[in-house]
């Protein structure tokens, strides 16, 4: 005859004794662990009079730009040697820095990109890129091509020079330095130096505003072009049936460009409707959405 199974009785719950060993068992398991590993050291810890908004490493030095709450830019170094500090006299929204880390680029609120040397601080541009604000930046650098990608691109040879004499080198106007205008520089090593440096790799520079529109500079100062994510349909396949999307009310939190320039990946606020039955969209769309764009056409370029 097969027995009936035995009749358990409900665990009790812990008692606050209990509950209090398990708790001190707990912190004691964690504080071995960090003890285990290596923890983080605090290296400076120092005062500063204003508050600070932003803040972004320098991608090749020892530097780390902030902005402040009344938007003034302080370039500081790793031990907090302070090298400069500059006010653009506008409300600063973002900033990042070129891959060379000789550029920092500042968003502003009333849609400017501004470009400083990291040398001293002066603005070497000054481009109205938007017409909102600029809430964040993002300036990628295409990776090196290997051996076999180098021998499929057409090579360009500037034969300008055989034929050509060499242009006139436009005057220095008294009172300005370099950098100040959009003249040539009369140094013709510094305009060697720029075009083997800053143009050997292609980069591209990001701009996303708070109304939903994203746009593309090349070596942050050619405009190449415009995204508004509002427009942009979004198609998701589900169990064999296509639904197309639309984001409304957009604003840009995030954009980051791939390394090879083949993807662009951003983070967005905004209500997604259903453009083929809007009576399904209501307010739980409302929300953070994540995007992946195809931007390959940067990196096909050459053809």
């Amino acid at each position: 005859p097969v027995r009936p199974p035995k009749k358990t009785s409900p665990k009790k719950p812990p008692t606050k004794q209990q509950a209090a060993m398990a708790e001190e068992q707990m912190e004691e398991a964690s504080s071995s662990a960090a003890a285990s590993g290596t923890p983080f050291q605090l290296q400076f810890d120092k005062p500063i009079p204003f508050q600070i908004k932003l803040a972004e490493w320098n991608p090749e030095k020892d530097l780390l730009a902030m902005v402040t709450d009344d938007s003034k830019v302080l370039l500081h170094r790793f031990n907090w040697q302070r090298l400069w500090t500059i006010s653009p006299g506008k409300c600063i929204t973002s900033i990042c820095w070129s891959p060379d880390g000789k550029i920092v680029a500042l968003g502003t609120e009333d849609g400017f990109v501004l470009l400083h040397d990291v040398e001293n601080g002066k603005m070497l541009r000054s481009i109205k890129s938007h017409d909102v604000a600029i809430i964040c930046l993002n300036w990628a650098e295409d990776e090196p091509l290997s051996r076999t990608d180098k021998e499929d691109l057409l090579s360009y040879e500037d034969r300008t020079t055989r034929f050509f004499p060499p242009a006139p080198v436009m005057p220095r106007i008294g009172g300005l330095n370099s950098g100040d205008t959009g003249l040539a520089d009369e140094n013709e090593e510094a305009i060697q130096a720029f075009s083997s440096a800053s143009c050997q790799r292609f980069n591209i520079l990001c701009t996303g505003d708070k109304d939903g529109c994203i746009c593309f500079s090349i070596f942050g100062i050619f405009p190449i072009g415009k995204i508004n994510i509002n427009k942009v349909p979004i198609h998701v396949q589900s169990s064999g049936k296509r639904t197309s999307y639309r984001l409304q009310d957009v604003s840009i939190s995030k954009v980051s460009l791939s390394r090879n320039l083949h993807q662009l990946v951003l983070l967005c606020s905004g209500k997604l409707i259903n453009t083929d039955n809007l009576s399904l969209s209501n307010d739980l769309s409302v929300g953070v959405h994540c995007l992946h764009l195809d931007t390959s056409i940067f990196s096909n370029r050459e053809k």
